[in-house]
């Protein structure tokens, strides 16, 4: 059984996926390149991801994206994973090459992208993250790459944290009862759990606990954090994860199509779709 129509379908696979706005920036980027492909949300238990990536085979799917809970777990079922991907220990992008399904990492290169195009450039800074889970094994690599003078990581999962920082240069744990004491000095603060995506969060910092002086990225899109409100009351400066997912999601466009993101078009899909 496969997809025998002209029509390249992709998608994404996670769990929960309603919130995802995926496929209106990677639709409108098809259309606007007059593409015959597809994108689709895929809502995939955990306990489901090895048939579904199977699926991904059967079924002729052109490629995947992958969330959250499952950039790490996926990497077993894939057939070859890229170097960066491997390194980083968590895959976000799925191509089916002939059968054959390759991984990729395109949310390392995402985030340092945006980053540096809100003004802020994380070499020789000590930043702190929060959540080592796919997304952040991802800011953590890139980071360091980037020249970030120390990376402070924790996450409610303490072996978790452990793990992620033994593996990243220039990396240290903090368990999750002391980073706030932490704060002071840090340049940089990642959220990279998925705190604040649905509404009744309770912030991660109060807007009294924030310093001034530090730069406040939430990986979280779909709306605007608590965490992110008490960080603008702060007068820190502070950004969401809207072009993080669009700079991730143009390169992912790019591997699946060979061809050029139109990533203005894309950018003006995810806007609206986001009011």
């Amino acid at each position: 059984m496969k997809n025998v129509s002209k029509t390249k379908i992709t998608g994404i696979f996670g769990y929960p996926i309603k919130h995802t706005l995926s496929p209106a920036m990677h639709n409108a980027g098809f259309r606007a390149l007059k593409l015959n492909y597809n994108y689709f949300p895929f809502e995939v238990k955990p306990e489901d991801l090895g048939p579904a990536v199977e699926a991904i085979k059967i079924l002729n799917i052109a490629g995947v994206n992958i969330t959250i809970p499952h950039k790490s777990e996926v990497l077993k079922f894939l057939d070859s994973i890229d170097p960066l991907a491997a390194k980083i220990g968590s895959v976000n992008t799925i191509v089916n090459n002939n059968g054959k399904l390759l991984g990729y990492n395109t949310d390392a290169t995402g985030f340092i992208r945006d980053l540096k195009g809100k003004g802020f450039n994380p070499k020789n800074k000590r930043a702190l993250l929060l959540g080592a889970g796919g997304a952040g094994r991802a800011v953590a690599a890139a980071l360091s790459w980037a020249g970030a003078k120390s990376i402070l990581i924790t996450d409610s999962d303490e072996n978790k944290a452990r793990n992620l920082a033994k593996s990243v240069e220039r990396a240290r744990f903090v368990p999750l009862k002391d980073f706030r004491r932490e704060l002071a000095g840090c340049g940089l603060l990642v959220n990279a759990t998925p705190n604040g995506m649905h509404k009744g969060d309770k912030a991660v910092l109060n807007a009294g606990e924030f310093p001034p002086d530090i730069f406040f990225y939430d990986l979280v899109y779909n709306r605007e954090t608590e965490t992110l409100k008490n960080a603008k009351k702060a007068g820190a400066s502070a950004a969401g994860g809207l072009g993080m997912l669009l700079n991730q999601g143009a390169l992912a466009f790019e591997l699946w199509t060979k061809r050029k993101a139109p990533i203005d078009v894309m950018n003006r899909a995810l806007k609206r779709a986001l009011k």
